[in-house]
């Protein structure tokens, strides 16, 4: 039996196995995976870093500087400090008068408080405990004052339940008439045109004052 002859020219189509293994174009696909790789890795390795990562030592508050000052401070000198003056009581505000023009009378009783005057008062009392007079026994001083919300005038004086006489209580009667706050009469409520208020400021004694 005759053989056909081998021919000598290439067949029209590679064999599939020829470029096994062998082929440029796997090596781009290789190198890209590595690349994703090392790309993830480093993206989970640092914020693991910076969370787990040291942290500067916080501040000590001043509680704890305070409890490491040790036992050694319990020894250290105590300073006596003047409080300055001494606290002033006032008692509850009175309504002594109040009235519209016009005959009759309305009782004390059914008088509207006029907090505006009564706080600003309460006040002025208690900024200007300085200007009181002193001595070894408490000291009581009436304050009065009376409103006139036609005139708009105010009139602030010593009663004559106080301890002490007028004269010696000029000073202080100036220092809290300076500290009375200005009135805006026409938005101040009221249902009278004039009122007559009283309060009662109590003044320990001088010696009689707070230490630290």
């Amino acid at each position: 039996m005759i053989r056909p002859p081998l021919s000598s020219s290439p067949p029209s189509q590679p064999s599939p196995y020829r470029y096994l293994g062998r082929g440029g174009g796997e090596r781009p696909v290789r190198m890209q995976i590595i690349f994703a790789l090392v790309a993830g890795m480093i993206l989970v390795a640092v914020p693991l870093y910076l969370w787990r990562g040291p942290r500067p030592d916080s501040i000590p508050s001043a509680d704890a500087a305070v409890a490491d000052a040790g036992p050694s401070d319990a020894n250290a000198p105590v300073f006596v400090v003047d409080a300055g003056p001494p606290p002033v009581t006032l008692s509850p505000f009175t309504t002594i008068r109040c009235m519209n023009p016009g005959p009759g009378k309305t009782p004390p009783e059914r008088c509207d408080h006029v907090t505006f005057f009564e706080d600003g008062l309460a006040r002025a009392i208690r900024e200007n405990t300085a200007c009181a007079p002193t001595g070894k026994k408490q000291t009581t001083v009436s304050f009065v004052l009376e409103m006139d919300f036609r005139s708009k005038k105010t009139n602030l004086f010593v009663g004559r339940s106080s301890s002490i006489k007028r004269d010696k209580a000029k000073e202080l009667l100036r220092c809290v008439k300076r500290a009375m706050p200005k009135p805006d009469w026409p938005t101040i409520p009221h249902q009278y045109v004039r009122y007559k208020i009283n309060v009662v400021a109590t003044y320990p004694p001088a010696d009689d004052k707070l230490s630290l």
